[in-house]
């Protein structure tokens, strides 16, 4: 007589899981950026969320930049998180590139004036092609004006105004005097942490973007 057939229970790991929804910083307006899910309040804290910044703020000109935030701190169902980073898209930056047109990139670490550790990755854009010398002195301004700029703000000042591209128009106007530029653009910064990832809760890179906007009805 054959041995009875044992049917095991299959379990959705997806209905164990808790949404929370994730809290931008101060400087962001505490604007919920979408519902991300977790098995529990410690797995969620130092998970890294790469978010659009249209997301953030509905404009569809930020739509080539991407927010990194880092979440903290659980707060009931609030996952309230920290900037750590911004990037432009490569595809954006390459449409800049022109034949006849140079291009100086200038990387850099900075504090801010509250003591906040970041590094800067700029560049510039010019209108036509320039002598090595016009290159060098532009990369040296280009420098000098984000460094100054960095070092004299808060942290959260200087942010805002590099994801509203008031920073990028101030370091234009400066390098228009040492020959046409056609975009000024800071592509990247990253907060300097001491932090070890390996033992972080960190969402594997192909799961960074997956944040699930909020919804208006929650469940109960």
């Amino acid at each position: 007589m054959p041995a009875p057939t044992v049917t095991k229970k299959v379990v959705d790991s997806w209905k164990s899981k808790k949404w929370y929804t994730v809290v931008a910083p101060n400087f962001l307006n505490n604007i919920e950026v979408g519902e991300v899910p977790a098995d529990s309040d410690e797995s969620l804290v130092n998970r890294i969320i790469s978010i659009p910044l249209k997301e953030i703020t509905h404009d569809l000109s930020h739509m080539y930049t991407t927010v990194r935030l880092r979440i903290t701190e659980i707060n009931g169902r609030k996952a309230l998180a920290k900037y750590i980073g911004h990037m432009v898209a490569r595809e954006y930056l390459r449409t800049l590139v022109r034949r006849h047109r140079d291009v100086v990139d200038i990387v850099f670490l900075t504090r801010s004036s509250d003591g906040v550790e970041f590094r800067v990755k700029a560049l510039a854009v010019t209108q036509n092609g320039c002598s090595e010398t016009q290159k060098t002195t532009l990369r040296n301004a280009l420098t000098a004006s984000l460094r100054k700029k960095a070092e004299s703000e808060e942290f959260s000042k200087f942010i805002q105004d590099v994801l509203f591209n008031k920073a990028n128009a101030q370091i234009h106007e400066r390098l228009e005097k040492i020959v046409p530029i056609r975009r000024v653009e800071i592509w990247k910064t990253e907060l300097k942490e001491d932090f070890d990832t390996d033992k972080a809760g960190e969402q594997p890179e192909g799961e960074a973007g997956a944040v699930k906007e909020p919804s208006e009805e929650k469940a109960e």
